[in-house]
């Protein structure tokens, strides 16, 4: 399993470190769950499953929805900002919290021998996602990737060159 999944949407993206995305994911299924059933909204209970696979196995990447309208892009971004403002209020999460929670059928997040999770890069790979749908992600510098999720981050990754024939996740 790989330690970094990609996100995309409409053709840009980058890369996160997959604790990270899964603790986020985690989050904001449990936001947009509530939103979703108060609600009614379709489209988020069919995009909810998806982020469920995504948090817990590492081989996928995070492909928003280029087709959403608007007001869906918009509700979107306000529950990445609830997302990110309640994890704001705290510093960590522990390996045992986070191995309690079951996200998809009765299976977690792996934390990677982790002790603990810091918010930080968290939250940090939250806002980078906004950016992204928003198109304020900058460009980030030649031949390489943004790396989000990471302490002291973000970073970046090499791009691989087309010689070696590595495809981006879909």
């Amino acid at each position: 399993m790989s330690r970094t999944q990609f996100i995309e949407y409409r053709g840009r993206g980058f890369w996160a470190h997959d604790v990270s995305l899964g603790v986020f994911l985690k989050h904001l299924i449990d936001v947009a769950a509530d939103h979703g059933a108060a609600s009614g909204s379709q489209w988020l209970t069919e995009a909810i499953p998806t982020w469920r696979r995504v948090a817990v196995i590492s081989d996928f990447g995070l492909n928003l929805n280029g087709k959403w309208t608007e007001a869906q892009l918009a509700a979107f971004l306000n529950l990445i900002d609830d997302t990110c403002a309640s994890l704001d209020k705290r510093d960590g999460i522990s390996v045992d919290e986070i191995r309690s929670w079951r996200i998809l059928n009765d299976v977690g997040i792996s934390t990677r021998g982790m002790d603990m999770v810091r918010i930080g890069p968290v939250v940090q790979l939250g806002r980078a996602i906004t950016a992204l749908v928003n198109g304020s992600l900058p460009a980030a510098p030649a031949g390489t990737w943004w790396l989000y999720g990471i302490e002291n981050g973000p970073g970046t990754v090499r791009k691989r060159s087309d010689a070696e024939n590595v495809e981006r996740p879909n």
